[in-house]
């Protein structure tokens, strides 16, 4: 018998899987197409994203509703983002425009989800030999190397910072509207 969980993740999933290859929504194209095209449509949509998320995780960070693991971060992060990044710019999109094509029957991304899934794997191995390469005390802003919290360098709660955060994108968000109204 199949589990209520397994079933449930399925939903979801196939939900997902639909409203996203409906929408052909993509964070890489959103910030490509902007830059290079001046269409807003999926960056107006990222910026949805992150006003919902932004405030709702800090939100639930303020009143202890999860506690999230935080993990080392630092040049390395910062690299892995630029080849990230180069990498879903030559494939055309990022991991969900991937999946969501190879859905619609286009082979040729399964040579990208297949090295995406390879630079997955050497990453998560890397990641775990990188941090230990720092020197032990390695500080920044008084706290260990990569695991500086904005709100604890601020000394605010975390809503506080998601509430200017939240505003920052809805801004955005009514710029773009705006400019395009025009």
């Amino acid at each position: 018998m199949v589990e209520p969980v397994y079933i449930s993740a399925a939903v979801f999933g196939f939900i997902l899987g639909f409203l996203v290859q409906r929408s052909r929504f993509c964070m890489t194209s959103a910030i490509r197409d902007f830059l290079l095209f001046k269409v807003t449509r999926n960056l107006k949509m990222a910026l949805i994203i992150l006003v919902i998320t932004t405030f709702f995780y800090t939100l639930f960070l303020t009143f202890n509703v999860f506690k999230p693991t935080p993990i080392p971060a630092g040049w390395f992060s910062f690299v892995g983002g630029i080849l990230f990044g180069i990498g879903m710019a030559i494939a055309g999109g990022c991991v969900i425009s991937t999946f969501s094509r190879i859905g619609q029957g286009n082979i040729n991304y399964v040579i990208v989800a297949i090295f995406m899934l390879i630079g997955i794997y050497v990453g998560s191995y890397l990641f775990k030999l990188i941090p230990n390469a720092l020197p032990p005390k390695t500080q920044l802003f008084g706290y260990k190397a990569g695991l500086v919290w904005l709100h604890k360098l601020f000394n605010v709660p975390p809503i506080v910072l998601g509430i200017i955060f939240t505003v920052i994108f809805a801004l955005a968000y009514i710029y773009l509207e705006r400019k395009e109204s025009l």
